[in-house]
């Protein structure tokens, strides 16, 4: 099969290698659509060295769909059959240890050990910009025939966005406010939206800023004004009892402190590279929780039945794409957001 290798630091090309071979509770897929994640770009330019990936040949790729093709004998066993169409998430916990146990995989106690079962797809176990995709039966889902394979691609980052927003425990009618109009932060108003919030408010820039307008957020040019000062405007001087950090810098972290109302939460999602400067006195004296979030478990199923239900529509964010072979062009549209970038799609198996 053709497969995107990552052979070093900025260093990958379109290879031949062989098609994978299903343990007894993986299956193998072919690959419809895998989307460039923002991470994808810090793992080709090496910002996790040792870690993501931990080595050399790798496949990255982690926001995927497609057909079953080849299952295993455990796999087979729980219902899972060749013709099955499925989107995948990255995460496969060991499915033994305590938190796997309860239910938190993400944080899986065995993470980084292939050989006491965890997996990471894309990361550090090969991932999905390939004709094939090998994986565990724990990380992928049933999508339905109502729903393009393309579109179902976008389910990882999507739920990624609902565990985010659940985590800050916004009910029916609260204002949020979502620092940073990435994609992640564009999904975060759509789920928002489809979870009951009352006013939106989205700080960001440019053309991004623009679309957060267009999916119906109020809008805050961070660059023009202060965004603190403009959200305690807006509330009265409460502030919000919800704040996602989608943006994942130092400043947006702090300023997601002081914009959160006594008693708010704040959900963060954004990782920046340098630690934050964090108004303790404030966060302690008016009881702000800060919450931390690592991708999306048990929230994938939920993603699909708001897709279905129309509650969200993805198709303002999914602007580009390429076949496989063009991957430098996707990723240099993508990382330069050249003609208003937001989901970038690569097709493993060829443009339909």
């Amino acid at each position: 099969m053709e497969a995107l290798v990552l052979r070093g630091v900025r260093d990958f090309a379109i290879e031949t290698v062989p098609v994978p071979q299903p343990e007894t509770d993986e299956v193998i897929c072919k690959v419809d659509t895998t989307y460039i994640c923002g991470t994808d770009p810090h793992i080709i330019a090496g910002d996790f060295p040792g870690f993501w990936p931990t080595g050399f040949p790798f496949i990255p790729g982690h926001e995927w769909s497609g057909t079953v093709v080849q299952t295993g004998p455990r796999a087979a066993s729980l219902g899972w059959k060749e013709g099955d169409r499925v989107c995948g998430i990255s995460h496969c916990g060991c499915g033994y240890c305590e938190k796997c146990q309860k239910g938190r995989y993400n944080i899986c106690l065995n993470y980084g050990h292939e050989s006491r079962g965890h997996r990471q797809y894309g990361h550090y176990t090969p991932g999905a910009y390939a004709q094939y995709m090998r994986t565990s039966v724990k990380s992928i889902f049933k999508v339905p025939d109502s729903m393009s394979l393309e579109y179902a691609a976008c389910v990882d980052p999507l739920s990624i966005a609902l565990y985010t927003v659940k985590r800050s425990r916004m009910q029916p009618g609260d204002d949020i406010l979502i620092i940073g109009t990435g994609p992640q932060g564009l999904m975060a108003i759509l789920v928002a939206k489809a979870l009951g919030a009352g006013r939106i408010y989205a700080a960001g820039s440019g053309e991004r800023l623009k679309k957060a307008a267009e999916l119906g957020a109020i809008t805050i040019d961070y660059k023009e004004e202060d965004v603190v000062k403009k959200v305690r405007e807006l509330t009265h001087g409460m502030g919000v009892p919800a704040v996602l950090e989608c943006a994942g810098t130092s400043q947006s972290l702090t300023m997601a402190c002081l914009a959160a109302a006594k008693g708010g939460v704040i959900s963060v999602i954004g990782i920046p590279h340098s630690d934050p400067a964090i108004p303790i006195k404030r966060i302690v004296l008016d009881e702000v929780e800060l919450v931390g979030n690592r991708a999306n478990p048990n929230t994938a199923q939920a993603t699909i039945e708001l897709l279905l239900s129309n509650r969200i529509d993805l198709t303002p964010l999914m602007t580009h794409r390429f076949a496989l072979g063009d991957f430098a062009t996707a990723l240099d549209t993508f990382e330069t957001r050249k003609d208003g970038a937001i989901k970038v799609a690569t097709k493993p198996n060829g443009m339909n």
